[in-house]
């Protein structure tokens, strides 16, 4: 059991992450119904635009990491998650407090929190908690606002172009050296040991370290379509909601499972488990929409 740690705990956090993704869905549905994609299909057309903006983003990083510039990225990460968090903060606060004030302290609290955590520390369970805020608050905006077959054909958009990325190209696995060897907050980091501590692992030795990293949009990703499903499926949240995160744990099983000891694309298996999950659902109760 011991070695399989790193796994479940890894699971855990894609199960916690999703659930919360469709609690802030919710919410925020609630706060601002406009925000609900208007048709199941609304978003396609961006889908595309989104990708070439990750491929932009990914090589604009490795080019700046070439530049030896990292601390410059490693801050402009710091901020974004920060962003994200005050973002998902505001949707609670408005939700669980009952004055202004109290408002304002839980939006401001917990970024802030986690930011002087990252300045300060930067260990591997401040890094799974900014990355969990992270990923549920991108998937739970993306999965509101684009339609369930848009969500559909974006997880099926990425998982290739993560396959191209990592086995073709490369530049993936690159993009990874860079954010364990500088310490950039990319990847949800889950240890076997107790007394480990990122000032020991690099990317060559996390064989080693007995540690199992998966990329933030490994989680974030497959969560979109948890929470479109569950928007869409909202009369039957549990199959909705059940069998996406069903699917998605299964492929994540078979990527730590059967890719040992090498860099593997995880978008192909897990957007593949969630897809399946989400398809079976509809079919289950088919036609649920007109």
């Amino acid at each position: 059991m011991r070695n399989r740690l790193p796994e479940i705990f890894t699971m855990a956090i894609f199960v916690a992450s999703s659930l919360f993704a469709v609690y802030l869905a919710e919410a925020l549905i609630e706060i601002s119904p406009g925000i609900k994609s208007t048709s199941s299909t609304s978003g396609i057309s961006i889908v595309f635009v989104y990708i070439a903006v990750a491929i932009a983003f990914t090589f604009v990083i490795l080019f700046v990491a070439r530049r030896r510039r990292i601390s410059i990225l490693r801050y402009v990460f710091y901020v974004l998650i920060a962003y994200v968090t005050f973002f998902v903060s505001s949707i609670l606060a408005a939700i669980v407090s009952v004055n202004i004030v109290e408002y304002y302290v839980i939006t401001f609290a917990i970024p802030v929190v986690i930011l002087v955590f990252l300045l300060v520390s930067n260990e591997w369970y401040v890094i799974d908690l900014a990355g969990f805020f992270l990923s549920a608050g991108v998937s739970a905006v993306w999965g509101v606002e684009i339609g369930i077959w848009a969500a559909v054909v974006f997880l099926v958009a990425f998982a290739i172009y993560d396959y191209i990325a990592v086995y073709k190209t490369k530049h993936m696995v690159s993009l990874a050296r860079v954010a364990v060897d500088e310490s950039i907050p990319l990847l949800f980091v889950s240890p076997s040991r107790r007394n480990f501590t990122m000032r020991d692992l690099t990317f060559d030795n996390r064989g080693e370290q007995e540690v199992l990293m998966l990329g933030f949009g490994d989680v974030a990703l497959p969560s979109i379509l948890v929470v479109s499903s569950a928007v869409y499926g909202i009369s039957h949240p549990l199959p909705f909601i059940g069998l996406p995160l069903a699917g998605a744990l299964a492929g994540m099983a078979f990527l730590f499972f059967f890719n040992k000891n090498r860099p593997a694309p995880g978008l192909p298996y897990i957007n593949t488990g969630a897809i399946l999950g989400f398809l079976i659902a509809f079919f289950m109760y088919f036609p649920l929409r007109p």
